[in-house]
């Protein structure tokens, strides 16, 4: 049996392969990264108040995103 050698390229940020590496560097590049945490918000009633419910996130285009769970 011979076997086959295949070598891709995975963009760090998403996990996604490509065959060709400016493809990959596109997605990279694509990807707007979290700068700073602007704050949170804790309640006592879920996880003991251990973990925060909400965070908001300034993003490295200005934008301020805030993530639910």
């Amino acid at each position: 049996m011979r076997m086959k050698q295949v070598n891709l390229f995975v963009c760090e940020a998403c996990g996604t392969q490509y065959k060709e590496k400016q493809k990959c560097q596109d997605c990279e590049k694509s990807h707007v990264r979290p700068v700073q945490i602007t704050g949170e918000k804790y309640m006592p009633m879920l996880c003991n108040g251990e973990y925060p419910v909400h965070i908001s996130v300034k993003m490295a285009d200005g934008k301020t995103i805030t993530y639910r769970r």
